[in-house]
């Protein structure tokens, strides 16, 4: 008996201590607010995970989002510099014009939504394709090439490709296409076909695609070559970031490198490019460009606005492709339908300043036969909402509970 009453206090001061130490189940008010007169469907909602500081990393697994229905909302965590903790929290939601949405975060286990594999982002190196980097969400898909693709054009292999262009696949389901075309083309059915989901039938070749870039000096245009390494950040399924490095080029007396971080978001129809470059000497302007094909597309611009289109015919159908940056970032549209027999100078150009050694923009395309977009009319009024998106970006608050 007397061992059982020493030992009840000590039992009673390691529970307090146990509970004293256990996470606290503090919850959080996000409170997001749609300034524009506009509505905005499939918003993306970004926040830093340090804002959320009563949670610790290990917590950080079971946090859950409810709207103020108690409704659960799919949410994606990432970790951007890669060294093991996640570092932002990111979910989707649409608004009405003017319309303020309240949300709850907490920690509580087995709370989460997941989004569905089968609509989700997603990117990739596909070795089994000499090296391609293809990267897609439920809306569009893009392919760059890499250093194999470079070193057999070197080698005198005609299926060899020296660019650093952008290619489009234009595809018409949501579900993820990239793994399918790619594993189906080599059992002999072509992704240069359409089989009922879409296919490949942009040509890219040495121009810039859809959105390549160059830096631009004395009016001439220095383009990057394949790129020489990957590295991805996020994969989906709301968000999906990667980067691609490129070999050092020379303009002037300058050698510079290149690397680009391409962020593609489920819902949208671009993607997000930041360009940064390391070099000795201070660089001016680049440019991201627009393949002109044949020359037979419609050029629309709005620099106020900050976007520059091209709506094509595409085999049977259409395709608008365009460019979007900071109306205050442009300091240049170089938009004639001008051709030359040199395929890499078929382009049209956005120039951009230069700002603390890097640039951004979006790019992207929309398809007629996915169902978006049935003429210019509809792609213009596309990018013209996009870019008031981005003039007007949603205001989050958060507040602990």
């Amino acid at each position: 008996m007397r061992r059982y009453h020493l030992a009840l206090p000590l039992l009673s001061c390691f529970m307090i201590q146990m509970i004293a130490c256990s996470p606290t189940s503090t919850t959080y008010t996000i409170q997001a607010s749609n300034s524009g007169d506009f509505e905005r469907k499939a918003e993306t909602i970004e926040m830093p995970l340090e804002t959320f500081d009563n949670f610790s990393a290990e917590q950080y697994h079971n946090l859950a989002i409810e709207d103020d229905r108690g409704k659960g909302i799919p949410i994606q965590l990432i970790d951007m510099n890669q060294d093991s903790v996640f570092d932002r929290l990111i979910f989707q939601t649409d608004f009405e014009p003017g319309q303020t949405k309240t949300f709850r975060l907490t920690s509580e286990k087995n709370k989460g939504v997941k989004v569905a594999d089968s609509i989700r982002t997603f990117c990739r190196i596909v070795p089994e394709r000499m090296d391609d980097f293809a990267w897609e969400n439920d809306k569009v898909a893009f392919r760059s090439y890499g250093p194999k693709c470079q070193e057999l054009f070197q080698a005198g292999d005609p299926t060899g490709l020296i660019s650093s262009g952008i290619d489009c696949w234009t595809k018409r389901v949501a579900y993820p296409i990239i793994d399918k075309w790619y594993r189906e083309d080599k059992n002999g059915k072509s992704y240069h076909e359409d089989h009922g989901e879409g296919l490949d039938t942009y040509h890219v070749g040495t121009t810039r695609g859809c959105g390549g870039t160059a830096l631009v000096q004395a009016n001439q245009y220095i383009l990057s070559q394949n790129f020489i390494s990957w590295k991805v950040l996020a994969n989906g399924p709301i968000r999906s970031v990667f980067e691609l490095a490129y070999a050092p080029i020379v303009t002037g007396n300058t050698v510079v490198a290149e690397k680009k971080r391409i962020t593609l978001d489920l819902g949208a129809h671009l993607y997000h490019c930041q360009v940064s470059y390391t070099a000795r000497n201070p660089l001016d302007t680049a440019a991201a460009g627009i393949a002109l094909h044949q020359g037979q597309g419609k050029i629309t611009s709005n620099p106020v606005e900050g976007w520059l289109a091209y709506w094509e015919p595409l085999g049977d159908s259409y395709l608008g492709t365009a460019i979007l940056a900071d109306p205050n970032s442009i300091t240049n549209l170089v938009a004639s339908d001008t051709l030359y027999q040199d395929e890499s100078r078929n382009n049209m150009w956005m120039h951009i300043k230069i700002e603390k050694h890097g640039f951004n923009y979006w790019a992207g395309f929309g398809w007629r036969k996915s169902g978006d977009f049935h003429a210019a009319e509809d792609w213009e009024n596309y990018l013209k909402m996009e870019s008031a998106k981005k003039r007007n970006p949603i205001q989050v608050k958060t507040f602990k509970d």
